[in-house]
């Protein structure tokens, strides 16, 4: 009996042998295959509202530019498609064309929609979300840069003022893409918060301060008080869903460098390339920069969407001339999202 019993215990803890360890070994390499082609098999996009802007032409070009290549596809809605197309496609002349012009023109999708009208945004987010198939997993990141003119001009024609553009638009980008694009289908498995979608809105400094100056004058036809029904609505729309989304609001100031509409993209990052600027950012809406430059709202967005530190923040940026700006160094800009918090 003594026998037996040590020779099963012997039995049961010798080594597995060759041919075992070789099964092993190819199930867990089949394992880690099938995961690989299951996170290969997500695709990440993102989507810019005001795309022939001064500020989201340039997001334009800093998320297709990513050296990392954290999107598959950016799509630029704009109101004219024809228009997007020549303000954002890269000209195909000996100049620019390159390798890398033909892959950012061939990662760009130029979408023509009216955001004053709900059904429209979500017709055209839907057909966006379907692209891939019904069972496609798509991780959407939206960049909102609509905005119109704090005093009367040219850019409100056509029902295009304040409450249209940076109320009603802005409200109709969030419902759709609350409906379409963050949903349990398109929301990560995994706990990591990076892997969440993301929603940027470019707002404004002075946004809870319409009453003191100068806001109350910026605030005349009420575009700093439409602005902030907008953040507020983000605000309440994400803590309802989220498990499916966050957001990110960027604040800033009198707006310099640019705009650059007339330029292409590949043009456009040859014309900003040299431009350095010291940035400076803090949490809230108590800082005052005197001006802020739309290449660094540009990087700003850019490296929020991907930074923990940002989610769910609001921020004000502000910059002014100086070579220790961050510009495309994420360390650097992680670092100023960290010192803001404190």
């Amino acid at each position: 009996s003594l026998k037996a019993t040590s020779s099963s215990s012997s039995s049961s803890s010798r080594r597995p042998s060759r041919r075992e360890r070789r099964r092993r070994a190819v199930a867990v390499a089949s394992t880690n295959e099938t995961e690989t082609k299951e996170e290969d098999q997500t695709k990440r996009i993102a989507i810019v509202f005001g795309a022939t802007g001064g500020v989201g032409q340039l997001v334009c070009a800093k998320l297709l530019l990513d050296e990392n290549r954290r999107y598959d596809v950016v799509h630029a809605m704009c109101r004219n498609k024809e228009t997007g197309e020549a303000k954002l496609k890269t000209k195909n002349n000996a100049s620019s064309a390159s390798s890398s012009s033909s892959s950012t023109n061939a990662r760009l999708r130029v979408t023509e929609v009216d955001v004053r009208e709900e059904k429209d945004v979500e017709k055209v987010l839907d057909a966006i979300m379907t692209e891939g198939g019904e069972e496609a997993k798509v991780v959407v990141d939206i960049v909102c840069c609509l905005g119109t003119t704090a005093f009367p001009s040219q850019r409100w024609k056509e029902n295009n003022g304040p409450e249209q553009t940076d109320d009603i638009a802005t409200a109709n980008v969030i419902r759709a893409a609350r409906k379409i694009c963050f949903n349990q289908r398109n929301t990560s498995d995994t706990n990591n918060n990076n892997d969440k979608s993301r929603f940027v809105l470019i707002s404004s400094v002075g946004v809870t301060r319409t009453d003191s100056m100068p806001y109350v004058i910026l605030n005349l036809f009420g575009v700093l008080k439409y602005k902030r029904k907008s953040e507020k609505y983000l605000e309440q729309t994400q803590k309802e869903n989220d498990d499916t989304f966050d957001y990110t609001i960027v604040r800033p100031g009198r707006l310099t460098d640019g705009p650059y509409t007339s330029y292409d993209l590949n043009t456009l990052l040859k014309a900003t390339s040299s431009e350095r600027r010291q940035v400076e950012i803090k949490l809230g809406d108590d800082f005052d920069p005197q001006e802020t430059s739309r290449i660094a709202v540009a990087d700003c967005v850019a490296f929020s969407l991907a930074s923990d530190l940002a989610r769910n923040k609001a921020f004000v940026i502000g910059t002014k001339e100086g070579d220790s700006g961050p510009e495309r160094d994420g360390k650097k800009w992680e670092a100023l999202f960290q010192q803001s918090l404190m």
